[in-house]
């Protein structure tokens, strides 16, 4: 039974009907003229999300013709297998596909709850790095407020992160930035209560946070 993949469109999961069309042991041009013979069914349930796919290039020249499938819900998979036969093996793909997309809700709970967590893992690691900057203009630093951006960014090049990509991020790489903006605030914590000069406070969290991150990233 070939698996196939649930996306996350606009906080809505749906499916391709070119991956969906294997699962259900059919070949995708089956699924398009049911989806063509039928429309007003499936737009009861939400709007048919059609899109087109470039052909590919012809050794003579030119492209192939492009590629029709469709994006569909949740409830619009379920409205397809009840076309199917139910047969054994019908009735063990319509579970699974319940399955999937209860899996999917699970993990995007769990990706909503890691992003609070961090969220607030990070006013703290922020409040830190205040204290930094406080720390360093009094000590004659004159660029003291570029350790926010710099703090951050180290931490990104550490886990691999690219700027502005962290609110896309996955449950595991989120968990990954709250451990490093932890191990930041202890220890800009450590440095300032050993009395340590402010470059070499950025010099032991860059350190822990690049320790942290060859554990993490093996």
């Amino acid at each position: 039974m070939t698996d196939f993949s649930i996306a996350l469109i606009k906080s809505e999961f749906r499916v391709d009907s070119r991956t969906l069309a294997p699962f259900l042991d059919q070949r995708h041009r089956t699924i398009l003229e049911l989806l063509d013979k039928y429309p007003k069914d499936f737009e009861e349930l939400n709007p048919l999300t059609v899109e087109t796919e470039k052909g590919v290039a012809l050794p003579q020249g030119g492209f192939a013709k492009p590629s029709r499938y469709y994006m569909l819900t949740e409830d619009q998979c379920y409205l397809l297998l009840t076309y199917s036969k139910n047969t054994d093996e019908a009735r063990k793909r319509k579970i699974k596909l319940v399955k999937a997309f209860r899996d999917a809700r699970t993990q995007l709970v769990k990706r909503d709850i890691a992003r609070i967590e961090g969220k607030q893992v990070r006013h703290l690691e922020t409040d830190a790095i205040r204290d930094l900057v406080n720390y360093a203009r009094t000590n004659g630093s004159k660029n003291a407020d570029m350790y926010y951006m710099t703090i951050t960014k180290m931490t990104n090049v550490a886990l691999n992160i690219d700027a502005g990509q962290r609110d896309s991020l996955e449950t595991r790489k989120l968990d990954e930035i709250k451990m490093a903006e932890t191990m930041v605030k202890i220890a800009i914590s450590d440095g300032l209560n050993a009395g340590l000069g402010y470059k070499e406070i950025y010099k032991l969290c860059k350190y822990r946070v690049s320790s942290i991150a060859q554990v993490l990233l093996g």
